[in-house]
């Protein structure tokens, strides 16, 4: 033990930077309330009443959320999305689940939180080794009861990771899209995450925040604990667990460095453009998804609004927003960029991204099943949803629409007959631009098709990567094959050019925002990128490195 900072010895652990830049915070270790341990306590006799009676509260507040989300999901969408809930409902309904309960309440003398992981583990174990898939997917609904009905009992009604303190580093072993759109820069100083490869989401929206982060780490709870003082080093994966005060001294005097030196590429990137040696400009634009990070991407630089994710705030609200909340969104988040080239991508759901309120069905291979345009076009009212509000705001705003996950022309055409019957509706002559994102080989391959329905491409080389490399972006098994400039990528990237003509074309992967891909990827004929805000002063500066003759 440490006497003076009262901590352990240090320690010094190598993993895998993700994210570039140094940072110094206190750790806070995450973990999903399904795998938390929660504290098992015996009860006695006396106690069975209450402990059923906190157990019964849980249940009437997890039944009456559903109710609401039922609800909304019925109005804007469909029945059978709303019959999802509606079953969970019943579920906890039946009476033989309290009476379950108060079984093993009185034959275990067990404390509530533990009998209700007890019996919904059985349900859930129940349910995952039956012969009929559809019931086997009903495990995921019971993991889904049994986690809301432990936040209930702990009287939690908001994320975890919603009102982190200042200065903090996130340990995580993975996060999820939903976990990452809480953090924030303010708070948020840095992130660790055991499995975390470049492509990871977590490494993904570290990098858009501007924090540091590794991956790689095994084992990341057996070595930090909440509270640990740790300095992290987002480029070269070095992690320092309570460190000396040698050690804790010489990192900030680096930490001061480096400030310095970001501090002059921001200003050079704000006064100048991003001009080759060989005099070509290439527009550098801001992928984003908040207010915050527009205003950022503008102060570092940038020449507009590349990609606006829009998952962030559907995954954030605990309903489904109305058409009305999500415009009110756009204007609010946007105004910093008003006047300037502005992309919004539509509701980029399914895989490892779903709202709980739309608790779209399990799939067996979700990152090759229902994503991007494939749910808008089973979920009509969901399109037309996001289309009214985008309609209205682009009569303020210089809006391009990005189409996610195109594969076929069909995705295309079923948008832009939507947007049209929309604007004659509501009376507007005056339509956004139309932009189809190119994630897919097939996509990458029918451009001559697809060109004729756009205004405009972006490539999404992560998940073009992903497909045409055949290596999950999430899976460290095969971290080694994703490799997002192979000479299989570029050559996609070289013929979207040929083949779009005069229609413009972008990059908004993450590629784009690696300083030793750029020239790479301006010499496949590409004229503008999309970065992370924080990136953006750096990709300027090496583009007026670059000689591309």
């Amino acid at each position: 033990m440490d006497s003076q900072t009262g901590k352990n010895a240090m320690n010094i652990m190598h993993g895998k930077g993700v994210s570039p830049g140094v940072a110094m915070g206190n750790a806070f270790v995450y973990s999903d309330v399904l795998h938390r341990d929660s504290e098992l306590y015996l009860i006695n006799r006396e106690q069975i009443a209450e402990e059923k009676d906190r157990i019964e509260r849980a249940i009437s507040d997890v039944i009456k959320s559903l109710t609401i989300d039922a609800k909304h999901i019925e109005l804007k969408l469909n029945k059978n999305a709303a019959d999802i809930f509606l079953a969970q409902k019943a579920i906890l309904s039946d009476p033989s689940v309290i009476a379950e309960f108060k079984r093993v309440l009185e034959e275990e003398l067990l404390n509530a939180e533990q009998v209700v992981r007890k019996i919904f583990r059985l349900y859930a174990m129940k349910f995952r080794e039956m012969d009929n898939p559809i019931f086997q997917d009903r495990g995921d609904d019971i993991d889904d009861l049994s986690r809301r009905i432990l936040l209930s009992l702990s009287g939690i009604h908001a994320h975890s990771l919603e009102n982190l303190p200042a200065g903090t580093v996130l340990v995580a072993r993975r996060l999820l899209p939903s976990d990452t759109v809480f953090l924030s820069r303010d708070s948020t100083v840095g992130v660790l995450a055991e499995f975390a490869g470049m492509a990871a989401h977590a490494a993904l929206i570290a990098r858009e925040l501007g924090i540091p982060c590794v991956g790689g780490i095994p084992q990341l709870f057996d070595k930090i604990t909440t509270g640990d003082i740790l300095l992290i080093n987002g480029t070269d994966g070095t992690v320092v667990i309570n460190p000396d005060n040698s050690t804790l001294n010489e990192f900030k005097r680096s930490l001061e460095k480096y400030q310095k030196k970001e501090d002059e590429i921001v200003k050079i990137s704000r006064n100048k453009n991003a001009v080759t040696l060989d005099g070509k400009k290439i527009f550098v634009m801001g992928n984003v998804r908040s207010k915050e990070d527009v205003v950022l991407a503008i102060k570092r630089g940038a020449d507009g609004i590349g990609l606006f994710r829009t998952e962030p705030f559907f995954l954030s609200t605990k309903h489904f927003p109305t058409d009305t909340e999500f415009a009110d969104f756009l204007y609010t988040s946007l105004e910093p960029a008003k006047g300037r080239y502005i992309n919004v991508r539509l509701l980029d759901i399914g895989a490892d991204k779903n709202p709980i309120y739309l608790h779209l069905p399990p799939e067996s291979d979700p990152f090759l099943g229902r994503r991007g345009i494939r749910v808008l076009r089973e979920y009509p009212e969901l399109l037309d949803a996001q289309l009214r509000a985008l309609l209205k705001v682009s009569q303020e705003y210089p809006l391009g629409i990005l189409i996610p996950m195109v594969v076929t022309e069909d995705d295309v055409t079923e948008v832009v007959k939507r947007l049209r019957f929309l604007s004659d509706e509501m009376k507007l002559s005056d339509l956004p631009r139309i932009g189809a994102m190119i994630e897919t080989p097939a996509a990458a391959l029918t451009i001559s098709s697809l060109k004729k329905h756009v205004d405009f491409f972006s490539i999404g080389t992560n998940d073009l990567t992903q497909y045409t490399m055949a290596s999950g972006r999430e899976n460290p098994m095969v971290s080694q094959y994703f490799i997002d400039d192979h000479v299989s990528v570029m050559r996609l990237i070289e013929l979207v050019v040929e083949e779009s003509g005069d229609t413009p074309v972008s990059i908004c992967g993450e590629v784009a925002g690696r300083i030793d891909s750029v020239a790479k990827i301006l010499r496949t004929g590409i004229g503008s990128l999309s970065v992370s805000a924080a990136l953006v002063p750096d990709i300027k500066n090496a583009i007026m490195n670059i000689r591309l003759d």
